[in-house]
């Protein structure tokens, strides 16, 4: 019988997996001399940990200001220094991005959110050119790819939305009886959802749906039983699992509605536009319609837009 043994080498180490031989990013955004601020700004917030990963896996792309493009912001801002800038920290991770993103990635259409370190999506819309983040126009003056990563080096400094949409709904003495409504059915965690639109009817809309059927009041309504239901999905109608603005409200395009029945065939809300007049066609056959008041405001989960009527869906039972 043969007995086989095999020596130990001490001094072997294992060839460490995904291994990039492609510059740090930190290194890259380091070089850019264009970039120097920002590069200063993010080795100041203690942010350089996030752009020194050396494997595949850790590539993500950076979104920098350039120098220019953060002198205009704080001259634009009132502020002395970027230190003035509030939650600049937040600021400066709302740049850096989960994942790597190549410009090829941001010019396709179905891409749409970029995921940050800031723990908030950057809202992307190419709805007409040039590229919008946030509703706000940035131009990518050069990206650099042969990076453990991506940067893109932008003319504009990105800052989180901060403005909350239940607040603002909370705010408008017109939108008082929406807001009640939303209340009263519990709805009031589908305004922190990203991202969403809503099409919020004003106290005139609502007082012209309580009379067309009978209400005396909102109290009512949620006092029948088949009130109720038929407000909760009125309400629901009126949301949308996807962000609509100026930009993106496109004539006859059919909007997916938070309202939804596997028992019954829901006649969708259309947009109508002529010339500046942006309308919502809705009921049987898309008979009925809805002045759309546009706000391009982006607030951190999306758009709110005020209507002049009540959108009751029409169904019909599903075969």
């Amino acid at each position: 019988m043969s007995i086989f043994t095999g020596c130990i080498d001490e001094d072997y180490t294992e060839e460490p997996q995904g291994l990039s031989d492609q510059p740090l990013l930190s290194n890259v955004i380091a070089d850019q001399t264009d970039l120097s601020t920002f590069n200063q700004l993010i080795n100041n917030a203690g942010l350089t940990t996030n752009l020194v990963g050396i494997r595949t896996q850790d590539q993500r792309a950076v979104f920098a200001p350039s120098n220019e493009a953060i002198a205009n912001f704080l001259a634009s801002n009132g502020y002395a220094s970027a230190a003035d800038i509030p939650n600049l920290t937040n600021v400066l991770s709302y740049h850096i991005a989960n994942a790597n993103i190549l410009q090829g990635n941001i010019a396709q259409n179905n891409f749409n959110f970029i995921q940050t370190i800031a723990n908030q999506n950057i809202f992307v819309n190419r709805a007409n050119s040039p590229i919008r983040f946030n509703n706000q126009q940035v131009n990518i003056i050069r990206s650099i790819e042969n990076a453990n990563g991506t940067v893109h080096v932008i003319d504009q400094v990105l800052v989180p939305r901060a403005s909350n949409m239940s607040n603002y709904i909370a705010a408008q003495a017109d939108l008082s009886i929406f807001n009640q409504a939303i209340n009263l059915m519990g709805l009031q965690n589908q305004f922190n959802i990203e991202f969403r639109t809503v099409f919020a009817p004003t106290n005139e809309a609502f007082g012209l749906f309580l009379v067309e059927n009978g209400f005396a009041n909102l109290d009512a309504v949620v006092a029948d039983e088949d009130g109720r239901t038929l407000l909760r999905n009125i309400l629901n109608y009126h949301m949308t699992p996807n962000v609509f603005y100026t930009p993106n409200l496109t004539n006859n395009l059919q909007l997916a509605t938070q309202f939804t029945n596997p028992r019954l065939i829901i006649t969708n809300p259309r947009v109508a536009v002529d010339g500046q007049s942006i309308r919502l066609t809705y009921g049987t056959g898309n008979a009925l319609s809805t002045n759309v008041n546009v706000n391009n405001t982006i607030f951190r989960t999306g758009f709110v837009h005020k209507i002049d009527r009540v959108m009751v869906p029409a169904t019909t039972p599903a075969p």
